[in-house]
């Protein structure tokens, strides 16, 4: 008996996890960290040695921002993933209730760092 065949749907879980945290700029030990999981378990999962379960799916998803439906490849990344982030999702949470003028003042004070996150990056 050899290997399993390769499954689509790990394959995907795989890759995600491993981009994700990348995009992140986190290494597999500090992934590890955040989701209290140890740095061969993550190592076993980008590699798809291992497949996670349900509730390391559900840490890993939280570790990394994003919904478990991203990871499993069932939705690509949507504004829920960016809601899983708990900064972003504080900072968004009463933004209704701003009045026009300070919607507008947000929304420069978000294009100048944007503007300067883009400078640092070229340089």
């Amino acid at each position: 008996m050899g290997k399993e065949p390769k499954d689509s749907n790990t394959d995907k879980v795989v890759s995600r996890i491993k981009l994700r945290r990348r995009e992140l700029k986190l290494t597999q030990t500090e992934l590890a960290k955040v989701a209290n999981l140890t740095p061969a378990a993550i190592s076993q999962f980008e590699s798809g040695a291992r497949k996670p379960s349900f509730k390391t799916l559900s840490s890993l998803s939280d570790a990394l921002k994003v919904t478990t439906d991203y990871l499993l490849g069932k939705a690509d990344k949507s504004y829920d993933d960016l809601l899983a982030d708990p900064k972003i999702s504080a900072m968004f949470k009463g933004m209704m209730e701003f009045t026009e003028k300070d919607k507008e003042t947000l929304y420069e004070f978000y294009e100048f760092i944007k503007m300067k996150a883009e400078k640092s990056s070229n340089t």
